[in-house]
């Protein structure tokens, strides 16, 4: 394993398309890099329900990728935390998990 870290950030839905391509091609790498997803905004809506980006994402956390979704997110858009995917975590701060990540290393990347 790499010793890059890479934290990507989604915040819209509309930006998943782009942040699974990217996901997809971190895992692929021999050398992978250690991979956090923070989601937040409408981005938590895609947690929900039954489809196959859900299926790319438990995919890519079988693989060591974490995902962290924002607690203050899922709040503003009615969605309970215990409806999420087993694999996403809650987080209390989507932004602050993003500045934390960086902090510790992180690069960021905004698909």
């Amino acid at each position: 394993m790499s010793d890059l870290k890479v934290v990507l950030h989604v915040s819209e839905a509309d930006r998943w398309h782009a942040a699974l391509g990217n996901l997809a091609n971190l895992t692929a790498l021999d050398d992978r890099p250690a991979v956090r997803v923070v989601v937040n905004g409408s981005a938590v809506y895609v947690l929900q329900g039954q489809h196959d980006w859900l299926g790319h994402m438990a995919e890519a956390a079988a693989k060591g990728v974490t995902f962290q979704v924002c607690r203050n997110s899922l709040r503003a858009h009615d969605i309970e935390p215990g409806t999420l995917p087993e694999w996403a975590t809650t987080v209390p701060n989507g932004v602050l998990a993003l500045a934390e990540a960086q902090q510790g290393g992180f690069a960021y990347i905004k698909p």
